[in-house]
């Protein structure tokens, strides 16, 4: 779960990256082709690298003597009552967050669902006709005219004037060069990262680049350019039917007009290139500058301190060397919640402590093997008074974990347990 999270910020922070070197160095260079290719492979690309943990498969290749720190469990608390508890054992931060992020994920599926069959349905109710490659729809009720893969939805009063051919022309070329591909994809990135702005930025970007290609295309006419201008203004109406289509109205006039009008700048073909490799270099870098990951079993890794006696007895041992951090993470059989009830169920407050009041943490070290066994528990620092000796008993007792893997073997991995003893 935690790990997901992680994956999901980290995606994030690198569309953002890849949409500032877009409005930094290329947005603004009128090579709109150029510019759909970058939107589209930059959103993948954001979506992609965080997969890859290349700050994991560095790690991978780190001598374990060299880690500074271990991974630290979550802390459990007990208390003199007579039900035990373990802190954040029913609930956490990261399972309320999973619980937000998958209800808006299913929100965005319902309403994609909904979009694609209002299309169908408004196919279904109208009456069609195949001209030019294209399939033509002529919607009962007013709509502006919109195109989505080969369907070109126009109502029949517009077909049938003269404005008919540059309109045509211009959904032509969406449909030719398959501009709903690009609108499909994006719209799934959106389903996905529902919480993340970039992705709406990249969208609203993709589609007014789809309009500016479209509009280059018909533009590059002369004798049509003024025409196909006031056709832009009596049909501009900001009316934009479904997020899945491309808009003949789609509100861009200015931002068009501008572009039809302005000559082509010189491409800088360098500049756009070196934008293009900062944003790489950039998110490549961001992904991968968390080498410890967060697992399903850990809540979270803190730089632990390791006195010199503990980390020569956790090294100790002729079944081979000890790691901090690996690839896949030992894990407690039903994983961190079940560690926590187990260990919560079995400690038990000292009667010495309790009649001397004492309260604090007793921070245990320990192995897991390669075979899931725990051995080697220590105290790090503890308090005394039966505690420390009653937290060694319960951790060194406890069943056997699903081992931890480095590179497809198994590996002995360490681990750092704070327990809280407190008086109610």
């Amino acid at each position: 779960m935690y790990q997901f999270i992680l994956y999901l910020i980290k995606s994030s922070l690198g569309m953002g990256i890849f949409f500032l070197a877009y409005v930094l160095f290329i947005k603004k260079q009128r090579d709109f082709r150029f510019n759909r290719f970058y939107l589209i492979f930059s959103a993948l690309l954001a979506t992609l690298i965080p997969l890859l943990n290349p700050g994991m498969l560095a790690n991978s290749f780190q001598s374990p003597l060299n880690q500074s720190s271990v991974v630290q469990l979550r802390e459990v608390i007990i208390g003199n009552g007579t039900k035990p508890s373990a802190f954040g054992a029913d609930i956490s931060i990261g399972m309320i967050l999973f619980d937000i992020y998958f209800a808006g994920l299913l929100f965005m599926i319902i309403r994609f669902l909904l979009n694609l069959f209002q299309l169908y349905r408004l196919v279904r109710k109208s009456e069609t006709k195949a001209e030019k490659g294209m399939k033509l729809i002529f919607p009962k009720i007013k709509l502006p005219v919109f195109s989505f893969f080969s369907w070109v939805f126009i109502n029949k009063e517009i077909f049938e004037n003269q404005e008919a051919a540059s309109i045509l022309h211009h959904e032509i070329i969406h449909v030719d060069q398959k501009h709903s591909f690009d609108t499909i994809m994006i719209q799934l990135l959106c389903i996905f990262q529902w919480f993340n702005p970039f992705v709406y930025l990249i969208k609203k970007s993709v589609k007014e680049n789809h309009e500016f290609i479209a509009d280059g295309d018909i533009s590059s006419s002369s004798d049509r350019l003024s025409p196909y201008q006031i056709l832009l203004f009596q049909k501009a109406s900001g009316i934009e039917f479904s997020t899945l289509t491309n808009n003949f109205s789609y509100s861009l006039l200015k931002k068009r007009l501008i572009m039809m009008k302005n000559e082509k700048k010189p491409n800088h073909s360098s500049l756009k290139f070196i934008g293009a490799a900062i944003a790489l270099s950039l998110t490549l870098f961001a992904c991968s500058n968390s080498p410890k990951p967060t697992i399903k079993n850990v809540v979270e890794i803190q730089k632990t301190p390791i006195t010199n006696e503990a980390k020569t007895n956790t090294v100790q041992a002729d079944t081979g060397q000890v790691f901090m951090v690996v690839e896949k993470m030992p894990e407690f059989p039903g994983g961190i919640n079940a560690l926590m009830h187990y260990l919560s169920s079995h400690i038990k407050y000292p009667e010495q402590a309790k009649k001397a009041k004492i309260q604090g943490r007793v921070f245990v070290n320990f192995i897991i093997e390669k075979d899931g066994r725990v051995t080697h528990p220590k105290i790090l620092k503890g308090i005394g008074h039966g505690c420390d000796k009653e937290a060694l008993k319960v951790v060194g007792g406890m069943p056997s974990w699903n081992p931890g893997y480095q590179r497809g073997k198994a590996v002995r991995v360490s681990f750092n347990l704070p327990i809280k003893f407190t008086l109610e």
